[in-house]
């Protein structure tokens, strides 16, 4: 009897896993609306999040329709395609502090508002889950990465949020890889108002600096950061991270977001 007990229990625990994952999944299906939030369709699937699969798909094909410059991945004109890989540079970002900048997609369509969903519920779709996973194995220049760190908010923020979106997207990142998330040695040291459209870099640098500080250097040094956010707009706050990170002991630094703006780069 014992021993056809034991042979009964992957069949038991896998029953379980069964109705844990229904059980789980028709609660987070409760908190997506059931029309697309881009183009007001029936959402078919709740792995799609706040948008259809055609909104989705829009959204692939958006981002799959330029080609992208080599550092930081700002979406450049045809004539790139006369030029290698590695000569494909928009000539903004050369300055910028970390080494490389890659996103899912355009922050536009179905990015856009299931980023702008995330900022009020702390989970990430499992569409924008795979995505994530994706964009990271295509981009072999992110897998020297050693941490992941996960932009901060301000505690002030966080209170009101109750939590913070880059973390949860980092914490996905991190389920998908198997890299460790350090949310320990990047704070947000003062708390910074939303940059205005129209604001100009130097305004944009003079709000940020010193924004961030690094606490238990020790372990940041000579480790490979990869930064996550939800979304690259500007490429100040990750120039100004970048900067707080090396000077704290990090070897390198590159960025991964969900989206990223089609212009507006610094």
């Amino acid at each position: 009897m014992p021993v056809l007990a034991t042979q009964h229990l992957p069949r038991l625990f896998a029953g379980f896993r069964r109705l844990a994952t229904e059980v789980r999944d028709a609660a987070v299906a409760t908190l997506y609306p059931q029309s697309c939030l881009v183009c007001a369709a029936q959402i078919e699937s709740w792995r799609d999040g706040v948008a259809c699969h055609v909104c989705w798909t829009d959204s692939e094909t958006l981002a799959a329709e330029s080609f992208r410059c080599a550092k930081c991945g700002l979406p450049l004109s045809a004539l790139a395609s006369y030029l290698e890989p590695a000569e494909r540079l928009c000539g903004r970002c050369e300055n910028l502090a970390f080494n490389v900048a890659r996103a899912c997609g355009i922050y536009e369509g179905a990015w856009r508002e299931t980023i702008l969903w995330q900022k009020r519920h702390a989970h990430v779709c499992p569409r924008a889950r795979q995505q994530l996973r994706q964009t990271f194995e295509r981009h072999a220049e992110l897998h020297h990465s050693d941490v992941i760190v996960p932009v901060p908010l301000h505690a002030s923020r966080l209170s009101e949020r109750t939590f913070n979106q880059a973390e949860i997207i980092a914490q996905a990142l991190a389920s998908a890889t198997g890299l460790p998330v350090n949310t320990a040695s990047l704070v947000r040291a003062k708390q910074t108002e939303r940059h205005r459209a129209g604001l100009g870099a130097r305004e944009r640098a003079r709000s940020l600096a010193g924004a961030f500080r690094v606490r238990a250097p020790r372990l940041l040094e000579n480790r490979a950061v990869l930064l996550v956010d939800d979304v690259l707009t500007t490429g100040s706050t990750a120039h100004e991270l970048a900067q707080t990170l090396l000077k704290g002991g990090a070897r390198s630094v590159a960025v991964l977001t969900l989206a990223r703006a089609r212009t507006h780069f610094i």
